[in-house]
């Protein structure tokens, strides 16, 4: 039976890195989750100006397509799973996954903060 976890020295400390099935498997649960995101905002780069084409041809003054809250939007999830990839590369698989989950409420609440901005 082999062990999953290593130990290494640094500046006369030990400190437990944890590698394994586990932390790789919340990884890519949580990827799934983000990438559901991105294709959301990715969705929404395409057919946002679409919808704006069709009401101002009702005659209604919607103004420009705001593309600076667009690729924000794209730009979020990719950037909030990276930052909890690097926040949880030392944790357990628990600690990993509070750190995804809070990333995941970030991106959630980033996006509503966009769409009420648009």
């Amino acid at each position: 039976m082999t062990d999953n976890t290593t130990t290494e020295a640094v500046d006369g400390a030990t400190t437990r890195r944890r590698f394994g099935v586990l932390g790789a498997t919340v990884a890519i649960l949580f990827g799934l989750l983000y990438a559901y995101d991105l294709w959301e905002a990715i969705n929404n780069a395409i057919e946002l100006p679409k919808a704006y084409e069709q009401i101002a041809a009702l005659g209604v003054d919607v103004g420009e397509v705001p593309w600076t809250l667009i690729i924000v939007g794209i730009a979020i999830p990719p950037l909030v799973y990276l930052a909890a990839l690097v926040f949880g590369r030392r944790r357990n698989a628990f600690g990993k996954a509070v750190y995804f989950a809070v990333g995941l409420a970030l991106v959630a609440v980033l996006s509503l903060d966009i769409i009420a901005l648009a």
